[in-house]
């Protein structure tokens, strides 16, 4: 097991290895829903991994190729649906835009 910490709220979710970080956030309580496969709308979720990258799968395609697309994105910059848990190290999050809080 790992934890998701959201900086913006400070809510800690346990989730096991092989859970979406969208899945870990939801089960928080974050109102986020994922729009990236079916109108290739990606901003809700998109966010900053701060702590823990190493806790979630490596950035491939088309996760990379959406991130190319996009303005405003940098280092710390994943998509929520697209990472996943691996059980390594605990991952703190900061959720962008209408969910910054």
């Amino acid at each position: 097991m790992s934890t998701v910490t959201i900086k913006n709220s400070g809510k800690v979710q346990e989730v096991a290895e092989g859970t979406t970080l969208l899945a870990a956030l939801q089960a928080a309580g974050v109102p986020i829903e994922c729009t990236c496969e079916t109108t290739k709308k990606h901003d809700p979720c998109h966010l900053f991994v701060l702590e823990g990258k190493k806790g979630l799968s490596k950035l491939k395609s088309p996760e990379s190729d959406w991130l190319d697309a996009m303005v405003g994105v940098g280092s710390k910059s994943r998509f929520a649906c697209q990472c996943v848990i691996n059980g390594t190290e605990n991952v703190t999050v900061e959720l962008l835009g209408a969910l910054s809080g």
